[in-house]
């Protein structure tokens, strides 16, 4: 894959092991020639008619990622582009987090691919970070509105507590190897966040 990521000490070793399993999965999809896949994590609850979305005779338009979950935090999505059955596909504005599922096209994880490697080795961060957030200003990436699904409870709870002490034991690391443009892009980042989730950012919807 050659994705240099082992000695990566930004990313604990689940978020490597999690980084490495979604690209072997974009690569097996490249070298088995398929149009979508869709990819779902364990324990994920399934909203009304998950099976009209599962199959591919609706992607009749272009896009690299539809998001087909929701964290229910506050994002930015722009208009409705199109919609299929009761639900909308919105452009994705602000980082959005989680892999519990989505649809990719194979353009979308050939150019997805491309970014990763153009990313510096000691720069890699968590994969939903990169789809959902580093590359919304590089490839077209959507929103399912509302969410076909969510991971259930436990495990959200159990995952951002293990991911939250890893990251912890990193910390000290990664924060000390970041670069005055990284620091101050961050500040920026943050304000804007925080400007938009009192004016204009919604959560996404579970149905």
């Amino acid at each position: 894959l050659s994705i240099p990521i082992i000695n990566n000490q930004r990313l604990t070793d689940g978020e490597k092991a999690c980084f490495l399993s979604h690209v072997a999965l974009w690569q097996q999809m490249i070298d088995e020639n398929l149009d979508y896949m869709a990819i779902f994590e364990d324990d994920v609850y399934l909203g009304n008619d998950a099976a009209c979305f599962i199959k591919n005779d609706w992607l009749y338009f272009e896009f690299d990622i539809i998001k087909l979950e929701t964290q229910h935090e506050l994002v930015h999505i722009g208009k409705s582009i199109h919609h299929h059955g009761n639900r909308t596909l919105n452009p994705l504005k602000s980082t959005h987090v989680g892999t519990a599922g989505y649809i990719i096209s194979q353009s979308g994880a050939k150019r997805l691919l491309e970014f990763i490697k153009s990313i510096d080795e000691y720069e890699y961060y968590a994969i939903d970070h990169v789809m959902f957030g580093a590359y919304l200003s590089k490839g077209k990436v959507l929103q399912l509105c509302p969410a076909l699904c969510q991971q259930s409870d436990s495990q959200i709870k159990n995952l951002e507590s293990q991911l939250e002490q890893d990251r912890k034991n990193h910390q000290y690391i990664y924060h000390a190897n970041e670069s005055l443009y990284t620091k101050l892009n961050k500040i920026v980042k943050r304000f804007y966040r925080s400007f938009g989730k009192r004016f204009f950012y919604i959560t996404v919807a579970f149905r």
